[in-house]
């Protein structure tokens, strides 16, 4: 895989050097408002560059879309045995439907489809799901052309017509959905959204397409599988036993002595907030100057500012808002000054101007989280506030320090640079005391309930190997102040129903009657057992296991199929990534 060199991770700026006549060109990306210079390259496929706006308009409109359509299958779904039109089906209503899923396994099975194209489709090599989305998209392009798969308009209406989504009840296709789908308004269709609907719908054509012929005959051992079903759709009886840590005798105070030992030994953990000191520059378009007028002048500044390594943006603001040739703007505040410059502080106790939201990486974020979480560098507080006293601040600029434009909700533009950082630095015992004190009251006490839930662990575990029963094992556990009771019938799909602290896999894993692994949490201890097993045996869930449960298996092997398929595909057509792009490499 090739990717353009993480010059700065996690940075706004791209910087790509194109050779040509002895000359470089720096290049950036402002605050994702596809500027001039960043609608040249985002992400790179097979050599096709896809600007900014692109990217997210590729992810956002496959995401909207498949969303919609499980939203619109489950919706006509319910509606088909809604029969008093509620919006809420009753035991009878629900009893109905399952019946009909049942017997109509394509319903379940499209749903099923679309989820998982959705979660292969968000898989990548980024941090933002879009640009996953985007990426894999295009890749699909790529392999479209090159096995000659690109569906008609003939083979789109049909997929459309097929889906259940657009299947009304007596068999006829529900053109009001798809028209709600696709933007159209009083009868009149919208051309873009339509086509961006038929788009992704191609798209999951040809993903299909080379699923097929990707993953042919790959499906799990069907009696293995079977009776992996059987233990995932296993309902259970417990009982369980809660020790709370204000049950366990509490350790003595700590002396002085031990206190200051213990924060000898973890002084590191106690350091003070990192702290920057932020300039915020403003650009206030002129009369009749649109926003997208304003960014093209934003571009040129910060190609001058790039060209000048971050010096000189003073000069740099005023030879633009001068030149007849660029869009009217205005940069200085009331005093005369051309930037606000905030006071040293964290980034939670960062001052109001700093908390304005701004579109970044296609999500809101706040000027003061770009600032700490984008910028590694910068003079440290001393060398910066020495630099200010003797005018020579502007030397130490970088380019590196600033990050922008971005769009405010006010309409302007906004360019921030971090001027210093003071690293966090170890505190001293007097200021560090009260939450070190709290810690080691906390481990004392964490200490002392594992030594308690221990012992009665290993008392019950030999109660249980003797063969006495599970109500005289429990009885210790009484005994010693734990609170015991039954849980179930519980199934292995909803852990929201197990007991705090009980999981899944600790319940399939250990034996009818034998006691699950301790767990030991901040508020107590927990012992627990399965009492009961029992697995479906009726009509209706061996029909579900084989129409529903196992080709929803088979299909879940398939699309891993698909992702390592992707994996390959990244190589084979070179995708590279703008240094912009947040990623999942380390």
């Amino acid at each position: 895989m090739t990717f353009l060199e993480f010059i700065r991770k996690n940075s706004l700026l791209v910087l790509i050097v194109i050779l040509a006549i002895g000359a470089g060109l720096l290049m950036m990306d402002y605050g994702n408002q596809g500027s001039t210079f960043s609608r040249d390259f985002h992400i790179q496929v097979n050599g096709t560059n896809y600007a900014t706006p692109e990217v997210y308009s590729m992810g956002e409109s496959a995401s909207g879309t498949i969303q919609n359509l499980v939203s619109a299958t489950h919706t006509k779904l319910r509606n088909r045995f809604d029969t008093n039109g509620d919006e809420e089906l009753s035991a009878d209503e629900q009893a109905a439907m399952s019946a009909w899923i049942q017997q109509n396994p394509q319903f379940e099975a499209s749903l099923t489809r679309l989820q998982y194209i959705m979660e292969a489709w968000c898989y990548g090599l980024c941090k933002n799901a879009e640009e996953n989305i985007a990426i894999n998209r295009a890749v699909l392009h790529e392999e479209a052309k090159a096995l000659g798969i690109t569906p008609s308009k003939e083979q789109i209406d049909a997929y459309i017509t097929s889906m259940p989504a657009f299947i009304n009840a007596d068999g006829s296709f529900d053109q009001k959905l798809y028209q709600n789908l696709t933007g159209y308004y009083d009868g009149v269709a919208n051309n873009p959204v339509e086509q961006s609907f038929r788009n992704v719908i191609a798209d999951i054509i040809i993903w299909e397409t080379i699923g097929s012929l990707v993953t042919t005959d790959i499906n799990y051992n069907t009696k293995a599988q079977s009776e992996i079903i059987d233990v995932s759709s296993q309902t259970m009886k417990g009982k369980t036993a809660w020790l709370p840590s204000d049950k366990v005798q509490a350790p003595a105070e700590p002396t002085e002595e031990e206190l200051k030992a213990y924060w000898e030994t973890n002084k590191e953990k106690y350091k003070s907030e990192q702290r920057r000191i932020i300039s915020v520059y403003t650009l206030t378009p002129g009369k009749d100057v649109t926003i997208d007028g304003l960014m093209n002048t934003a571009d040129a500044i910060m190609m001058d500012l790039s060209m000048a390594n971050g010096v000189g943006i003073d000069n740099i603001l005023e030879s633009t808002a001068n030149n007849p040739e660029h869009f009217e703007f205005t940069y200085k505040n009331e005093d005369g000054s051309t930037h606000t410059t905030l006071p040293l502080s964290t980034e939670a106790a960062a001052p109001a101007l700093l908390q304005t939201e701004v579109a970044h990486n296609g999500k809101n974020t706040s000027l003061a989280a770009i600032a700490f979480n984008d910028v590694d560098a910068a003079s440290t507080v001393a060398t910066y506030e020495d630099a200010v006293k003797n005018g020579t601040a502007d030397k130490l600029s970088n380019i590196q320090q600033y990050r922008g434009f971005y769009l405010t909700n006010d309409n302007k533009l906004v360019l921030i640079k971090v001027e210093a950082i003071e690293q966090p630095a170890v505190l001293p015992y007097e200021q560090a005391r009260e939450a070190a004190l709290a810690d080691l009251k906390q481990e004392r006490a964490d200490n002392a309930l594992s030594l308690a839930a221990e012992k009665l662990y290993k008392e019950m575990s030999d109660a249980v190997a003797a063969g006495e029963t599970i109500d005289a094992v429990y009885a210790k556990a009484t005994a010693a102040g734990a609170e015991v009771s039954d849980f179930g019938p519980v199934t292995l799909d909803f852990d929201a129903q197990l007991p705090e602290g009980v999981s899944s896999k600790a319940l399939t894993t250990t034996a009818t009657g034998k006691l699950c692994p301790l767990v030991v949490l901040p508020n107590g201890a927990r012992i627990s057992s399965v009492t009961e097993r029992t697995v479906p045996q009726s009509t209706e869930y061996s029909v579900a296991k084989l129409m529903y449960l196992l080709p929803r298996h088979n299909a879940l092997l398939s699309n891993q199929v698909m992702l390592d398929w992707l994996n390959t595909a990244y190589i084979r057509y070179n995708v590279t990534l703008a240094d912009s792009i947040q990623t999942n490499i380390e």
